[in-house]
């Protein structure tokens, strides 16, 4: 006759346990995969608008032949923004960029 206890796991509540516990991690890093998508396409869009910004200064520089503070603040902000959405998409940040945590704000004349 053959023992069916050794082929029985010595632990049974161990697994059960072990399971509980991962399913709520696994469904938080779905929903952190939406953000993440999200987060990766405000960040582009974001981006984008730099960029485009960058070329508005350009024209205003060649213009007036001095740079528009107004519009360098706000495109030094909108670049931390970008970095803070990518920080999120590469897990560097656990913190939600705007909007669902603090438009950044930078301050200093480099």
């Amino acid at each position: 006759m053959s023992d069916t206890s050794a082929h029985s796991d010595p632990q049974p509540g161990a697994s059960q346990a072990d399971g509980a516990a991962a399913a709520p991690e696994r469904r938080d890093l779905w929903i952190r995969l939406l953000y993440m998508v999200v987060f990766w396409f405000l960040g582009n869009v974001a981006f984008s608008v730099a960029i485009f910004l960058g070329a508005i200064q350009f024209v205003v520089i060649l213009v007036t032949g001095d740079k528009n503070e107004e519009l360098r603040s706000f495109s030094r902000n909108l670049v931390q923004y970008v970095w803070e959405c990518l920080a999120f998409v590469i897990f560097a940040r656990e913190d939600k960029p705007f909007p669902l945590g603090k438009f950044p704000s930078v301050s200093g004349n480099e």
